[in-house]
Protein backbone atom coordinates (compact mmCIF):
# COMPACT_ATOMS: atom_id res chain seq x y z
CA UNK A 1 0.00 0.00 0.00
CA UNK A 2 0.93 3.69 -0.32
CA UNK A 3 1.12 6.18 2.56
CA UNK A 4 1.52 9.96 2.66
CA UNK A 5 1.36 10.94 6.35
CA UNK A 6 1.00 14.66 7.05
CA UNK A 7 2.40 14.77 10.58
CA UNK A 8 4.78 13.03 12.95
CA UNK A 9 7.03 14.25 15.79
CA UNK A 10 9.71 11.61 15.26
CA UNK A 11 12.48 14.06 14.34
CA UNK A 12 12.31 15.79 17.72
CA UNK A 13 12.11 12.51 19.61
CA UNK A 14 15.20 11.17 17.84
CA UNK A 15 17.06 14.38 18.71
CA UNK A 16 15.95 14.65 22.33
CA UNK A 17 16.26 10.96 23.16
CA UNK A 18 19.48 10.60 21.13
CA UNK A 19 18.18 7.55 19.30
CA UNK A 20 18.57 6.54 15.64
CA UNK A 21 15.87 6.89 13.00
CA UNK A 22 16.63 3.55 11.43
CA UNK A 23 15.84 1.31 14.40
CA UNK A 24 14.14 2.41 17.61
CA UNK A 25 11.09 1.87 19.83
CA UNK A 26 9.15 4.86 18.45
CA UNK A 27 6.06 4.79 16.27
CA UNK A 28 8.25 5.45 13.25
CA UNK A 29 11.53 3.87 12.33
CA UNK A 30 12.74 3.04 8.86
CA UNK A 31 12.50 -0.69 9.45
CA UNK A 32 8.77 -0.44 10.18
CA UNK A 33 8.18 1.36 6.90
CA UNK A 34 9.44 -1.58 4.89
CA UNK A 35 5.86 -2.90 4.71
CA UNK A 36 4.85 0.05 2.49
CA UNK A 37 5.14 0.11 -1.29
CA UNK A 38 5.45 3.91 -1.36
CA UNK A 39 5.90 6.16 1.66
CA UNK A 40 5.98 9.95 1.87
CA UNK A 41 6.22 11.42 5.37
CA UNK A 42 6.12 14.91 6.82
CA UNK A 43 8.60 15.16 9.69
CA UNK A 44 7.60 18.11 11.88
CA UNK A 45 10.04 19.96 14.09
CA UNK A 46 7.90 20.78 17.12
CA UNK A 47 8.74 24.11 18.77
CA UNK A 48 7.80 24.18 22.48
CA UNK A 49 5.66 27.16 23.47
CA UNK A 50 8.43 28.32 25.80
CA UNK A 51 10.80 28.94 22.85
CA UNK A 52 10.64 32.30 21.07
CA UNK A 53 12.81 34.27 18.68
CA UNK A 54 16.43 33.16 18.38
CA UNK A 55 15.93 30.33 20.88
CA UNK A 56 13.19 28.87 18.66
CA UNK A 57 15.31 29.16 15.51
CA UNK A 58 18.35 27.64 17.22
CA UNK A 59 16.30 24.69 18.42
CA UNK A 60 14.80 24.18 14.96
CA UNK A 61 18.28 24.16 13.41
CA UNK A 62 19.59 21.60 15.91
CA UNK A 63 16.72 19.19 15.33
CA UNK A 64 16.97 19.66 11.56
CA UNK A 65 20.72 19.01 11.58
CA UNK A 66 20.18 15.80 13.51
CA UNK A 67 17.44 14.70 11.08
CA UNK A 68 19.68 15.40 8.10
CA UNK A 69 22.48 13.40 9.70
CA UNK A 70 20.11 10.48 10.22
CA UNK A 71 18.97 10.71 6.61
CA UNK A 72 22.55 10.80 5.32
CA UNK A 73 23.38 7.67 7.33
CA UNK A 74 20.38 5.85 5.84
CA UNK A 75 20.20 7.29 2.33
CA UNK A 76 19.32 3.89 0.90
CA UNK A 77 16.08 3.98 2.95
CA UNK A 78 15.12 7.66 3.16
CA UNK A 79 15.59 10.76 1.03
CA UNK A 80 14.78 14.37 1.88
CA UNK A 81 12.46 16.04 -0.64
CA UNK A 82 14.59 18.02 -3.08
CA UNK A 83 12.10 19.09 -5.72
CA UNK A 84 9.00 18.08 -7.58
CA UNK A 85 10.91 16.09 -10.19
CA UNK A 86 12.19 13.79 -7.45
CA UNK A 87 8.61 12.81 -6.61
CA UNK A 88 8.22 11.40 -10.10
CA UNK A 89 11.01 8.91 -9.50
CA UNK A 90 9.99 5.39 -8.64
CA UNK A 91 10.23 4.53 -4.98
CA UNK A 92 11.96 1.43 -3.83
CA UNK A 93 9.62 -0.60 -1.61
CA UNK A 94 9.85 0.74 1.92
CA UNK A 95 11.84 3.85 0.95
CA UNK A 96 10.68 7.06 2.61
CA UNK A 97 10.47 10.44 0.88
CA UNK A 98 10.77 12.92 3.76
CA UNK A 99 9.13 16.36 3.75
CA UNK A 100 9.97 19.00 6.34
CA UNK A 101 7.40 20.79 8.52
CA UNK A 102 7.57 23.12 11.52
CA UNK A 103 4.99 22.86 14.31
CA UNK A 104 4.85 26.31 15.88
CA UNK A 105 5.97 29.17 13.63
CA UNK A 106 8.18 31.07 16.08
CA UNK A 107 11.46 30.28 14.24
CA UNK A 108 10.18 32.25 11.23
CA UNK A 109 8.11 34.99 12.90
CA UNK A 110 10.03 37.93 11.46
CA UNK A 111 10.35 39.84 8.20
CA UNK A 112 11.74 37.48 5.55
CA UNK A 113 11.07 34.52 7.86
CA UNK A 114 9.18 32.67 5.15
CA UNK A 115 12.11 33.11 2.79
CA UNK A 116 14.43 31.56 5.38
CA UNK A 117 11.97 28.69 5.83
CA UNK A 118 12.06 28.10 2.08
CA UNK A 119 15.87 28.03 2.16
CA UNK A 120 15.61 25.27 4.76
CA UNK A 121 13.20 23.43 2.42
CA UNK A 122 10.25 23.75 4.82
CA UNK A 123 7.02 22.90 3.00
CA UNK A 124 4.51 23.24 5.84
CA UNK A 125 4.27 25.55 8.86
CA UNK A 126 1.83 24.93 11.72
CA UNK A 127 1.36 28.56 12.73
CA UNK A 128 0.98 28.03 16.49
CA UNK A 129 1.11 25.23 18.96
CA UNK A 130 -1.41 25.33 21.82
CA UNK A 131 -0.54 28.71 23.38
CA UNK A 132 0.05 32.22 22.06
CA UNK A 133 3.11 33.03 19.99
CA UNK A 134 4.30 35.91 17.81
CA UNK A 135 1.94 34.90 14.99
CA UNK A 136 -1.34 34.24 16.75
CA UNK A 137 -3.21 32.26 19.37
CA UNK A 138 -3.37 28.53 19.84
CA UNK A 139 -6.45 26.55 20.83
CA UNK A 140 -5.52 26.65 24.53
CA UNK A 141 -4.57 30.34 24.64
CA UNK A 142 -7.96 31.44 25.92
CA UNK A 143 -8.05 34.19 23.31
CA UNK A 144 -10.75 34.80 20.72
CA UNK A 145 -8.51 37.14 18.71
CA UNK A 146 -7.39 36.35 15.20
CA UNK A 147 -3.90 36.23 13.77
CA UNK A 148 -1.48 38.98 14.73
CA UNK A 149 0.01 41.28 12.06
CA UNK A 150 3.14 39.11 11.99
CA UNK A 151 1.00 36.04 11.34
CA UNK A 152 -0.87 37.68 8.47
CA UNK A 153 2.41 38.92 6.98
CA UNK A 154 3.97 35.46 7.20
CA UNK A 155 0.93 33.93 5.49
CA UNK A 156 1.22 36.38 2.58
CA UNK A 157 4.85 35.40 2.11
CA UNK A 158 4.05 31.69 2.45
CA UNK A 159 1.38 32.06 -0.24
CA UNK A 160 3.92 33.63 -2.61
CA UNK A 161 6.65 31.10 -1.78
CA UNK A 162 4.37 28.03 -2.01
CA UNK A 163 4.69 26.98 1.63
CA UNK A 164 1.48 25.47 2.99
CA UNK A 165 -0.12 26.74 6.20
CA UNK A 166 -1.27 24.27 8.84
CA UNK A 167 -4.18 25.32 11.09
CA UNK A 168 -4.30 22.25 13.33
CA UNK A 169 -3.44 24.05 16.59
CA UNK A 170 -4.94 27.50 15.88
CA UNK A 171 -7.89 28.98 17.72
CA UNK A 172 -11.06 29.46 15.68
CA UNK A 173 -10.49 33.12 14.75
CA UNK A 174 -6.98 32.35 13.54
CA UNK A 175 -8.33 29.47 11.48
CA UNK A 176 -10.68 31.77 9.58
CA UNK A 177 -7.89 34.31 9.02
CA UNK A 178 -5.67 31.59 7.56
CA UNK A 179 -8.37 30.19 5.27
CA UNK A 180 -9.15 33.67 3.90
CA UNK A 181 -5.46 34.54 3.35
CA UNK A 182 -5.07 32.95 -0.07
CA UNK A 183 -2.34 30.62 1.18
CA UNK A 184 -2.64 26.86 0.67
CA UNK A 185 -4.20 25.65 3.94
CA UNK A 186 -4.47 22.23 5.57
CA UNK A 187 -5.28 20.79 8.98
CA UNK A 188 -2.48 18.25 9.12
CA UNK A 189 -3.60 16.36 12.25
CA UNK A 190 -7.14 17.23 13.34
CA UNK A 191 -10.37 15.32 13.92
CA UNK A 192 -14.11 16.08 14.05
CA UNK A 193 -15.58 17.97 17.00
CA UNK A 194 -19.11 16.72 16.38
CA UNK A 195 -18.00 13.08 16.45
CA UNK A 196 -16.26 13.65 19.79
CA UNK A 197 -19.32 15.34 21.25
CA UNK A 198 -21.47 12.34 20.33
CA UNK A 199 -19.07 9.55 21.29
CA UNK A 200 -16.87 10.82 24.09
CA UNK A 201 -18.69 10.35 27.38
CA UNK A 202 -16.00 11.16 29.96
CA UNK A 203 -15.32 14.77 30.85
CA UNK A 204 -11.55 14.52 31.34
CA UNK A 205 -9.80 16.72 28.76
CA UNK A 206 -12.95 16.69 26.61
CA UNK A 207 -12.96 20.46 26.24
CA UNK A 208 -9.39 20.51 24.94
CA UNK A 209 -10.02 17.54 22.64
CA UNK A 210 -12.94 19.39 21.08
CA UNK A 211 -11.05 22.69 20.78
CA UNK A 212 -8.24 20.81 19.01
CA UNK A 213 -10.76 19.37 16.56
CA UNK A 214 -12.66 20.89 13.64
CA UNK A 215 -16.31 21.83 13.72
CA UNK A 216 -18.47 21.14 10.67
CA UNK A 217 -18.19 24.70 9.38
CA UNK A 218 -14.39 24.46 9.44
CA UNK A 219 -14.45 21.10 7.69
CA UNK A 220 -16.70 22.50 4.95
CA UNK A 221 -14.39 25.49 4.47
CA UNK A 222 -11.37 23.21 4.06
CA UNK A 223 -13.34 21.23 1.50
CA UNK A 224 -14.26 24.44 -0.35
CA UNK A 225 -10.67 25.69 -0.43
CA UNK A 226 -9.40 22.26 -1.55
CA UNK A 227 -7.24 21.77 1.51
CA UNK A 228 -6.54 18.60 3.46
CA UNK A 229 -7.67 17.13 6.78
CA UNK A 230 -5.30 14.56 8.24
CA UNK A 231 -6.96 12.22 10.75
CA UNK A 232 -5.09 12.30 14.07
CA UNK A 233 -4.53 8.99 15.90
CA UNK A 234 -4.26 10.56 19.37
CA UNK A 235 -6.47 8.52 21.71
CA UNK A 236 -8.17 11.49 23.35
CA UNK A 237 -9.00 13.05 19.96
CA UNK A 238 -10.69 9.87 18.71
CA UNK A 239 -13.05 8.93 21.53
CA UNK A 240 -13.23 7.51 25.02
CA UNK A 241 -10.38 5.36 26.28
CA UNK A 242 -10.97 1.89 24.88
CA UNK A 243 -13.01 3.31 21.99
CA UNK A 244 -10.07 4.93 20.24
CA UNK A 245 -8.97 2.38 17.68
CA UNK A 246 -9.97 1.38 14.16
CA UNK A 247 -13.69 1.92 14.70
CA UNK A 248 -13.08 5.45 16.02
CA UNK A 249 -10.89 6.26 13.03
CA UNK A 250 -13.69 5.08 10.76
CA UNK A 251 -16.26 7.29 12.55
CA UNK A 252 -14.21 10.45 12.00
CA UNK A 253 -13.47 9.54 8.38
CA UNK A 254 -17.12 8.72 7.69
CA UNK A 255 -18.23 12.08 9.07
CA UNK A 256 -15.86 14.00 6.79
CA UNK A 257 -16.98 11.88 3.85
CA UNK A 258 -20.62 12.62 4.68
CA UNK A 259 -19.79 16.33 4.47
CA UNK A 260 -18.33 15.85 0.97
CA UNK A 261 -14.67 15.49 1.93
CA UNK A 262 -13.61 12.60 -0.27
CA UNK A 263 -10.88 14.71 -1.90
CA UNK A 264 -9.53 16.32 1.29
CA UNK A 265 -9.45 13.38 3.70
CA UNK A 266 -5.93 12.18 4.56
CA UNK A 267 -3.75 10.69 7.29
CA UNK A 268 -2.10 12.91 9.92
CA UNK A 269 -1.09 10.26 12.43
CA UNK A 270 0.73 12.41 15.02
CA UNK A 271 3.10 9.49 15.46
CA UNK A 272 5.58 10.02 18.31
CA UNK A 273 3.67 13.09 19.48
CA UNK A 274 0.90 11.55 21.56
CA UNK A 275 -0.55 8.41 23.14
CA UNK A 276 -1.99 6.08 20.49
CA UNK A 277 -4.01 2.88 20.77
CA UNK A 278 -1.65 -0.11 20.28
CA UNK A 279 -3.58 -1.24 17.19
CA UNK A 280 -2.57 2.04 15.49
CA UNK A 281 0.76 2.72 17.20
CA UNK A 282 3.25 2.45 14.38
CA UNK A 283 3.67 3.05 10.68
CA UNK A 284 3.73 -0.74 10.29
CA UNK A 285 0.08 -0.83 11.48
CA UNK A 286 -1.18 1.11 8.45
CA UNK A 287 -1.90 -1.97 6.29
CA UNK A 288 -4.08 -3.29 9.13
CA UNK A 289 -6.03 -0.02 9.25
CA UNK A 290 -6.51 -0.09 5.48
CA UNK A 291 -7.78 -3.68 5.68
CA UNK A 292 -10.25 -2.67 8.41
CA UNK A 293 -11.59 0.21 6.31
CA UNK A 294 -12.01 -2.20 3.41
CA UNK A 295 -14.02 -4.50 5.69
CA UNK A 296 -16.32 -1.55 6.44
CA UNK A 297 -17.14 -1.25 2.75
CA UNK A 298 -14.67 1.42 1.62
CA UNK A 299 -13.55 0.87 -1.95
CA UNK A 300 -9.86 0.43 -2.73
CA UNK A 301 -9.77 3.66 -4.76
CA UNK A 302 -11.13 5.70 -1.83
CA UNK A 303 -8.73 4.07 0.63
CA UNK A 304 -5.80 4.98 -1.62
CA UNK A 305 -7.04 8.58 -1.84
CA UNK A 306 -7.18 8.82 1.95
CA UNK A 307 -3.83 7.20 2.61
CA UNK A 308 -1.87 8.74 -0.26
CA UNK A 309 -3.42 10.30 -3.34
CA UNK A 310 -5.19 13.32 -1.81
CA UNK A 311 -2.07 14.52 -0.01
CA UNK A 312 0.17 13.72 -2.98
CA UNK A 313 -2.08 15.68 -5.36
CA UNK A 314 -2.30 18.65 -2.99
CA UNK A 315 1.45 19.09 -2.57
CA UNK A 316 2.28 18.35 -6.19
CA UNK A 317 -0.21 21.06 -7.13
CA UNK A 318 1.17 23.80 -4.87
CA UNK A 319 4.80 22.86 -5.50
CA UNK A 320 4.31 23.10 -9.27
CA UNK A 321 2.65 26.52 -9.19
Amino acid sequence: MRLFDLHCDTAGECYNQKIPLNLNDLHIDLRKGECLDKWQQFFAVWIPDSFRGKAALDYFERVLLNLKNEISQNNDKIQLYQGFSALKEEHKTGECKAFLAVEGGSPFAFDAGARLAKEYNVKLITLTWNAENELGFGCQSGSDAGLKPAGKSLLRDMRDLKIAADVSHLNRAGFYDAVSSGAAVIASHSNCESVLIKTRKDSEDKFFACRRSLNDEQIKLLIECRGLIGINFCRSFLGDYGDDGFEAIYRHMAHILDLGGENVLAIGSDFDGCEINPCLAGVDKMPDLAAFLSSKGMQEELIDKIFFKNADNFFKNILQQ
